[in-house]
């Protein structure tokens, strides 16, 4: 009976310790929600008070405060959204360095005709042929970001670079434009001039225009059945880095040779050039370089029975349709004597064009640094530009043909 009364009286205490230890976790966990409450309610405070305080300040806080009441994804919503939009707002920015063009726009455009022409070697009307002719290769359009080269300073650059031999540097500060829209100005140029300009300035005169070639050298050099005078000139090179070959000897260097053929108005009307090689002051590429092409189309222009032959210098290797001078000087006969001056003062037509190409274009007397596909390029444009300028009757003066500096930007000849 005794042990009855015990065990009910402990099972009765721990029923109230159980219901003692319930009342104060309830109590304790209500402190604790009160307290988050309270804590809640304080950062709400504080939020809105700092909302306040920054829209007086005319800013509104958003982005530091997003991410404490948004949950994750739709915090990550949000700041995509406000970053585009202020993004959108931004005027963009141009990564341009700051330069001025004022000499292109202010001092260019001023030019006299005699100062266009000592500048950029073409007349006004040539140079506006040239812009209309290759518009469609050459003209770019704006973008959001920059605006683009107008079509008139591409050609314009280019023109100077190939008139005078200066660096791509200078140009670029002369036209306000980056080291690099030269270089791609330049090659675009002289792309656009052999796809569009050569097949109708370089072309191989057809039956009519031979009779008349001719007929020019006949009455005035006295030499029948000519229709043309063959040189060359060489232009030197900086090795390119695939070359294996090394000089034979500290007089040598790289050079390419430029071969043409010149009717008796001084136009080239067929070009050919050949790959670098090592050439010296007394030794040419002549005698080393047969192109196979060129014999074939001289094949088909002179033919095996017409008669027609080209002038060429003691340096060419005999071929059929090729008339040399007597090389054998010390036993010539008075008529050898007088063939040979015929052929020299007949030959003085090739060598004046050449004079008027590289006077017009002095990037062809300095080493081009470019790589040797550019270099071929931009003397096959000279040559090109040569025939036009030719053909438009464009003045050339005669002291081009001496070494005189680029002028400066103010358009006199500097002095050296």
């Amino acid at each position: 009976m005794e042990a009855a009364h015990l065990c009910a009286g402990l099972f009765l205490s721990v029923v109230a310790w159980c219901r003692a230890r319930q009342v104060q976790d309830n109590q304790t966990g209500a402190r604790r929600k009160k307290r988050r409450l309270r804590l809640l309610a304080a950062r709400r405070l504080r939020l809105k008070k700092l909302q306040q305080t920054w829209m007086r300040r005319g800013k509104v806080c958003k982005q530091s405060r997003l991410h404490r009441l948004c949950a994750h994804e739709k915090w990550m919503t949000a700041i995509t959204h406000h970053f585009l939009r202020d993004r959108m707002r931004q005027r963009p920015k141009v990564w341009l360095y700051p330069r001025t063009s004022d000499w292109w726009e202010n001092t260019a455009s001023a030019f006299t005709d005699d100062q266009w022409l000592q500048h950029f070697r073409v007349s006004r009307e040539t140079f506006s042929h040239l812009c209309m002719m290759l518009k469609p290769q050459l003209k770019r359009q704006d973008t959001t970001y920059r605006l683009c080269i107008p079509l008139q300073k591409r050609v314009a650059l280019t023109l100077y670079k190939l008139a005078y031999p200066c660096d791509y540097k200078t140009v670029a500060e002369l036209f306000a434009v980056g080291v690099a829209s030269v270089c791609r100005c330049v090659h675009e140029f002289c792309t656009a001039v052999i796809e569009v300009l050569k097949p109708q300035l370089v072309v191989t005169p057809n039956g009519s225009e031979l009779v008349k070639i001719a007929d020019f050298f006949l009455h005035s050099y006295g030499i029948p059945q000519c229709i043309g005078v063959l040189d060359t000139m060489q232009i030197t090179v900086i090795k390119p880095p695939h070359y294996q070959s090394e000089p034979p000897n500290r007089e040598s260097y790289l050079a390419i040779l430029l071969q043409a053929v010149v009717d008796g108005n001084g136009m080239f009307w067929d070009l050919s050039m050949s790959c670098p090689t090592w050439v010296n002051d007394s030794c040419g590429l002549k005698e080393s370089w047969a192109c196979e092409d060129f014999t074939i189309r001289m094949l088909n222009v002179c033919g095996t029975d017409s008669g027609r032959f080209i002038l060429g210098d003691e340096g060419y290797p005999s071929q059929h349709w090729l008339l040399k001078p007597c090389t054998n000087t010390s036993w010539m006969t008075a008529e050898q004597e007088v063939f040979n001056s015929q052929i020299s003062q007949a030959h003085s037509v090739a060598q004046h064009a050449f004079e008027r190409l590289t006077g017009r274009w002095r990037c062809l007397n300095k080493r081009n640094d470019c790589s040797v596909e550019i270099v071929k390029d931009m003397v096959e444009t000279c040559c090109v530009l040569h025939n036009l300028c030719e053909k438009n009757k464009d003045t050339f003066l005669p002291e081009w043909i001496s070494r005189e500096p680029p002028p400066n930007v103010n358009g006199k000849a500097s002095k050296e």
